[in-house]
């Protein structure tokens, strides 16, 4: 469970290693690759299982009043669940524990606990539900939408970003909505540091994504999928797609115009001035040693 402070991030999603496959590593650098995988692995299983046992121990707080609370709560109509988030509010927040809470309410057994834990992805098998996932699911109160949910989240290897997407379309909500809104860069520098950082990004991951000659990319997956899975949503996440290359084609054309004319207007001019300027020091520089050599 994330605390309020000091929260490590342990993936960087953003990170891409260009040309680098499975295939083609090392048997030295596979064996590395595996330990990782198993160390993540033990910490997810660990971390879903405090959780769980979190919401179930306050579960069993909130049902049972006559064994753990004084009979001068009980009189004053003290529940349990908010005694134990009074004691944690220090660390955890009230709609932290209520998670886990929920999470034991839609997942009330050890078997439950060992599905969720044990489900994969049969074309990613390093794939696993992690705690934000199952998080997520739990806000969903229908026990049938939550399965065939789950079962999508397996089939396509949902990272917890994508469910919390999928849950937004199926609510009805407008998207953009969720998360905080990004701020603006504060200086030049960082300004131009950030549109070269996303040039990048979108660059790797269309060679090593989905442009991808050497494997099968986006559009390969698309073309091969079966029609169960070219639902309504993906269609419509594909039309929106091809509306946006539209467009960023004719963004694309404006950024180079405007850096064609930045370059001519401004930085041409600047590197000519600073080479006059080296010339005339260079110019002063030699009447100087020839005054000196006289």
């Amino acid at each position: 469970m994330e605390k309020k402070t000091n929260a490590i991030t342990v993936v960087d999603s953003s990170v891409e290693i260009p040309g680098l496959m499975q295939k083609d590593m090392t048997l030295s650098m596979k064996k590395i690759i595996n330990e990782i995988d198993k160390l993540f692995a033990e910490v997810q299983i660990a971390s879903m299982r405090a959780i769980w046992d979190v919401g179930r121990l306050i579960t069993e707080v909130r049902d049972d009043p006559d064994k753990y609370l004084t009979k001068e709560q009980q009189s004053a109509h003290v529940n349990g669940e908010s005694v134990i988030m009074f004691v944690f509010a220090p660390i955890y927040t009230a709609e932290q524990l209520r998670s886990a809470v929920n999470m034991f309410e839609r997942y009330p057994s050890e078997g439950e606990l060992k599905r969720l834990l044990s489900m994969r992805c049969p074309e990613r098998p390093r794939w696993r539900l992690t705690t934000s996932h199952v998080q997520l699911l739990s806000q969903i109160p229908d026990d049938t939408q939550r399965a065939k949910i789950e079962e999508r989240c397996a089939e396509e290897a949902y990272t917890a970003r994508a469910l919390a997407h999928e849950l937004h379309e199926i609510r009805g909500k407008k998207k953009g909505n969720a998360g905080r809104p990004h701020e603006a860069p504060k200086g030049l520098k960082q300004q131009i540091q950030d549109l070269l950082a996303h040039q990048r990004r979108f660059l790797v991951r269309s060679e090593n994504l989905w442009l991808n000659d050497e494997s099968d990319n986006i559009y390969d997956d698309i073309a091969n999928a079966s029609p169960t899975k070219l639902d309504e949503t993906v269609r419509g996440y594909f039309r929106e797609i091809e509306e946006n290359f539209s467009k960023l084609s004719d963004q694309i054309s404006e950024h180079v115009a405007m850096c064609n004319k930045i370059r001519e207007t401004v930085f041409d001019k600047l590197e000519s001035e600073q080479e006059d300027e080296e010339d005339a020091k260079e110019k002063k520089s030699r009447k100087t040693r020839s005054h000196i050599t006289r």
